[in-house]
């Protein structure tokens, strides 16, 4: 076994001189009894077992099973007590600027941010309700300087990816690839989570547990179509699509193959999609008569260009220092920062405020010339729509692979998506982490993780002690 080592970023798995992190020793010892042959053996047979329970559900055409790296990342129990109390901290200042928002009372972000984002329609009416975002994913880097540091990237408050992909990682790291290793170190259990998320977005209704909850989706052609099959099975809720789903005489939400009423629906598809299919859904969410968990409005969330300003609303709504910083982020539609982005557009990672999945970026280092000037041609086109970041050597994990020569890991940029949920019907002040993240590792050389762009998930171990 060998480790190759090609970026500049700090490996969490290897020192600098190549030893082994004595948190790992367990895992590196069962690698290598397995060796090269029964490894390749082992990601076949877990792709077997995942894809079983993708035609279990009736899922026949395709591969919805992403992408994995199989060697898990381990936190030790002191550095996820930080990343998580920083992350509490930040999904409470989030959810007070969505209430002040909805009352027309936020002083911490410029109106003229909130109104010139596309995720924000003026001409929409509000309604976020007491605990406005019920879960939000925070995707996360981590330099070492003496220590873990770690800090935002960014926030995902709508569809994001995490949870079901976690316990299906996790099953088959305990199951197939690691089972000495998962039994011998204290990993805190994903086992319920899943359950407890539901439980969460059914407090968004005045009925709380007895509301029924339904998971809506694009269907068969969506890539995350097994996951909202696990969500649906795993919260008790009912999979729908939109052509299921109609509003009925009394002016709520329907589902017309059970005949159910939908007091609260989880949406796994595109907002434009879901207010055309179903005409008179909003009105129906403003009235109060079905919640809608991303309700219109509450994904400016989502929009980069206000998570510049998520460490202000700590300070100035609760009256604290941020425990956990964002990345160095510049604002385009600040004349000053706008200024010093196009003077070093080369040097750094621009974003759309409103992309996703990796879509609208551009990291300066590792694009060429001709690239590099088409994207600064599309950003002084509309300068307000982007943000940029400085380009940071986070840390690196790792790939497990095979050549001819045995077991290698190659060094691979890793980041943490971890998900932080507000469970209480009325206080947002009560918020809960999922004691593990969903890691996505970049394809070998690239900074983007995302993986429709390439990257990998990968299971993460987070310790109890």
């Amino acid at each position: 076994m060998r480790f190759d080592r090609a970026l500049p970023g700090t490996n969490e798995v290897f020192l600098t001189d190549g030893t082994l992190r004595p948190v790992y020793e367990t895992v590196l010892e069962e690698l290598a009894t397995t060796g090269p042959k029964r490894w390749n053996e082992r990601i076949r047979n877990a792709h077997r077992l995942l894809l079983e329970e993708q035609h279990a559900f009736g899922i026949l055409e395709g591969d919805k099973t992403h992408p994995t790296d199989w060697f898990p990342r381990i936190v030790p129990a002191a550095d996820w007590e930080r990343l998580a109390m920083g992350l509490s901290q930040r999904m409470v200042a989030i959810n007070e600027f969505l209430r002040r928002l909805e009352t027309g009372k936020e002083e911490v972000v410029p109106r003229e941010v909130v109104e010139s984002s596309i995720l924000y329609d003026t001409s929409w009416k509000d309604r976020f309700g007491p605990v406005p975002a019920r879960q939000i994913a925070f995707d996360v880097v981590a330099t070492e300087d003496g220590g873990w540091k770690y800090q935002v990237i960014e926030e995902n408050a709508k569809m994001p990816v995490g949870l079901a992909a976690m316990t299906r990682r996790r099953r088959m790291s305990h199951e197939v690839f690691f089972p000495k290793a998962h039994a011998g170190l204290p990993v805190l259990s994903l086992d319920g989570w899943l359950s407890r998320l539901g439980d969460a977005l059914r407090a968004a209704s005045p009925k709380g547990p007895e509301a029924t909850l339904a998971v809506i989706s694009s269907g068969p052609d969506d890539q995350f179509y097994l996951d909202h099959h696990i969500y649906a099975r795993e919260m008790d809720a009912i999979l729908a699509e939109t052509k299921h789903l109609k509003i009925d005489g009394d002016g709520y939400l329907a589902h017309e193959p059970s005949g159910r009423r939908i007091d609260v629906i989880y949406e796994r598809v595109d907002e434009d999609k879901l207010y055309a299919d179903i005409p008179g859904l909003l009105e129906c969410h403003v009235e109060g008569k079905v919640h809608i968990l991303f309700a219109p409005n509450s994904e400016i969330v989502d929009d980069k260009g206000v998570g510049v300003f998520v460490p202000e609303m700590v300070r100035t709504y609760l009256g604290e220092e941020p425990l956990i910083e964002n990345a160095r982020t510049w604002s385009l539609a600040v004349e000053e920062d706008r200024r010093y982005v196009m003077d070093h557009f080369g040097e750094l990672v621009v974003k759309s405020r409103g992309g996703y999945g990796g879509k609208e970026v551009m990291i300066g280092p590792e694009e060429t010339k001709e690239s590099i000037e088409r994207f600064r041609k599309k950003v002084e086109k509309d300068p307000v729509e982007y943000v940029a970041q400085e380009t940071i050597d986070f840390s690196t994990h790792v790939l497990c692979e095979t050549d001819e020569e045995g077991l290698f890991l190659r060094d691979s940029y890793a980041d943490y998506r971890v998900l932080v949920l507000a469970p209480d019907p009325e206080d947002p002040g009560v918020v809960e982490v999922v004691p593990g993240s969903l890691t996505r590792v970049a394809a070998p050389g690239k900074h983007v993780v995302n993986i429709s762009s390439g990257g990998k998930m990968k299971d993460t171990w987070v310790l109890e002690r």
